[in-house]
């Protein structure tokens, strides 16, 4: 299962989101598939660095027959975001602010999500569906 450390840097957020891109192509997902995992993994890395002042991030991807997976691990203040209340967006007006619709983000993009804490650290396993065919190569899924 491929796996890479990260800095917990805003910097490092790209970098990071272009190691998960260049995975999902290499584990052949969908497009649909590679672009909701690398919006959790931008969400989940810059709140774990701006809200939760991680000082790095562990970053896992890898398929099972039934989806993708990817494992965020982070060394940052505790938080469950499988028990986080979700904000919803009701309508927009001049009241609205921008903000704080992370975790509805993830919940939606995902199909489920694990967390447990451990080790001083926040895991969460994200679960994927595979969305439409994947590519043909390694790992694909026979048409």
């Amino acid at each position: 299962m491929p796996s890479r450390d990260f800095p917990g840097t805003v910097e490092a957020a790209a970098d990071a989101e272009a190691w998960v891109a260049g995975e999902s192509g290499a584990l052949g997902l969908a497009g649909e598939t590679a672009y909701a995992i690398n919006l959790c993994v931008e969400e989940l890395f810059l709140n774990a660095v701006k809200h939760g002042h991680a000082n790095k991030a562990t970053i896992s991807i890898w398929t099972e027959p039934d989806g993708a997976r990817i494992r965020f691990v982070d060394d940052g203040q505790p938080f469950d975001p499988t028990t986080a209340p979700a904000k919803r967006l009701h309508e927009t007006g001049p009241d609205f602010r921008i903000g704080g619709f992370g975790v509805e983000l993830v919940q939606k993009f995902s199909r489920r999500m694990t967390y447990r804490r451990a080790d001083g650290a926040n895991h969460l396993v994200l679960e994927f569906d595979f969305g439409l065919k994947r590519a043909s190569g390694a790992g694909a899924i026979p048409a």
